[in-house]
């Protein structure tokens, strides 16, 4: 259209040219007003059809941003408007392990598992809002010999939305990740390791709650959250101890600030305060007297190769309409400069209370530590910085050449090593909560562990990895039954190896 627009404006200039040679030569004045009207007549379309053009652009530019486009990416499958401010995806993740234990002393058999089964449905509308909804298809109910049947059931992983009118100040409320420590908050599936270390089940995890988090400056990010403190899929049940629980965390990138290219130097530090109930377990929605147990609240420590549960606390002898005050912190560091990484985090819990526990009463004071160090090198010469993400977490790698059996790429090659310390030593599996630093009430019992964790990873394209990792856990304070699968006791262990495979793919 505008070519054609043009042309005519060319010929008029043209014939204006002409118009005004022939005006010397005119004889006739009403040959030369005749002409001189067409030329305005003519002038009036181009102006119309020029308009109808400008009209037509427009309602491109509206039907553009109407328009749906079909997007695949990092966020999955799904669909955008044209303009982007709506979209609506389908993602997930499968992770499918192979554990082997050694059978020396192994408590649990050799077996295929499916770690985690999680569908996504996630988008945005308007631009500032979005939201996500994850199912965990992989949570079941175990088939047991005294129960002729099993159920099956979708667990609910994450389900919240976020109001985004600020980079500085997002706002998000629902079920989500609460912002604590850095592998906590890194995805689980860009962790070095097919585990988190032991400093996971110190950590708040999914949560119920609202929080509001941001970038107030590039390099930087913080999370404050309130939550109910009672783990994933759970509400307070508490009429009497029913205040939320604070949760916090902030980071600080000071390669950005330096301006260091191919590098990050993390910094970061995370807290929760709050007064939970001692007669609610955490991840359950029953209020039971006395049921609240240390750790993350769970039936609480296992190894890091997904085995033993070697730390498994009682009760703390809480009364009704009392509380325990239970402070978390936590310390994080990151260096990485090109290919190789080195991380580190400690997290210390203190519970405080009075138990009324027979023979126990009074109050306590209690801590349980934990903290890891581990080092990665990608051997294939991928950046770790290109990774690191604005909230202060790793990201996706992706190889320089994805794996191929008709190319030249062999995807990326990583190389970790991990070791990790977990120390319980103030607590026992016993009965009542005994004041700090008395001794265990029931002996040969673990109260900690020390691992080491070697893993080879490959990643054959952003979406797919194959991770190997072998894990050697050493128990401390004591040692663990190991039972046949009829409950019958056949010896103690006092540690663990493990060998785990795990195939991943997400989309």
């Amino acid at each position: 259209m505008q070519f054609k627009l043009k042309t005519i404006t060319f010929a008029l200039i043209a014939g204006g040219v002409l118009l005004n040679t022939n005006v010397a030569l005119a004889d006739d004045a009403s040959d030369l007003q005749a002409l001189k009207e067409t030329i305005h007549e003519l002038d009036q379309k181009i102006k119309i059809l020029e308009r109808k053009n400008e009209l037509a652009d427009e309602k491109a530019v509206e039907d553009k941003k109407t328009t749906p486009v079909i997007k695949t990416g990092s966020e999955g499958f799904g669909f955008q408007s044209g303009d982007g401010k709506n979209a609506i995806y389908l993602n997930g993740r499968v992770q499918a392990d192979y554990h082997a234990y050694g059978k020396s002393d192994a408590q649990n058999a050799d077996s295929f598992d499916l770690r985690r089964a999680y569908l996504t449905i996630q988008g945005k509308v308007n631009g500032d809002y979005d939201f996500k909804v994850t199912g965990d298809f992989a949570q079941q109910n175990n088939f047991t010999p005294s129960v002729t049947t099993s159920s099956t059931k979708t667990i609910l992983d994450e389900a919240y939305f976020g109001i985004n009118w600020w980079k500085e100040a997002k706002f998000r409320f629902g079920q989500f990740n609460m912002p604590f420590g850095l592998e906590n908050y890194t995805s689980d599936l860009f962790n070095d390791f097919s585990e988190r270390a032991v400093t996971e089940a110190l950590t708040p995890s999914k949560e119920r709650g609202a929080m509001v988090h941001g970038v107030p400056i590039e390099g930087t990010y913080y999370g404050l959250a309130l939550s109910t403190g009672r783990g994933k899929n759970a509400d307070n049940l508490d009429t009497q101890v029913d205040g939320p629980e604070v949760i916090g965390r902030g980071i600080i990138n000071l390669a950005k600030f330096a301006k260091l290219d191919d590098t990050v130097i993390h910094l970061g530090g995370s807290f929760s305060h709050g007064y939970i109930s001692g007669n609610q377990s955490t991840n359950n929605n029953t209020l039971t007297t006395n049921s609240f147990l240390v750790g993350q609240g769970n039936a609480s420590s296992k190894t890091e190769g997904n085995g033993i549960t070697f730390f498994t606390p009682t009760g703390l002898g809480i009364g009704a309409g009392n509380d325990i005050e239970r402070t978390r912190l936590g310390a994080e560091a990151a260096i990485a400069y090109g290919p190789v990484k080195l991380q580190s985090e400690y997290v210390t819990h203190n519970y405080s209370g009075v138990s009324t526990t027979t023979g126990f009463v009074g109050p306590f004071d209690k801590d349980i530590d934990a903290w890891y160090v581990s080092a990665n090198w990608l051997v294939t010469g991928e950046s770790y910085a290109s990774s690191y993400l604005p909230d202060g977490t790793w990201g996706r790698i992706k190889p320089r050449q994805n794996f191929g059996l008709t190319g030249t790429g062999i995807g990326a090659i990583v190389l970790g090593l991990r070791y990790s310390e977990y120390d319980a030593s103030d607590f026992a599996t016993g009965v009542g909560a005994p004041a700090k630093n008395a001794a265990p009430y029931a002996s040969n019992q673990p109260t900690g562990s020390h691992a080491w964790t070697g893993a080879a990873t490959w990643i054959l394209n952003p979406n797919t990895r194959l991770l190997l990792n072998y894990i050697d856990t050493r128990f401390e304070g004591g040692s663990i039954l190991v039972k046949n699968d009829q409950g019958t006791g056949v010896g103690l262990t006092n540690g663990e190896k493990a060998l785990t495979l795990r195939g991943q793919f997400d989309f």
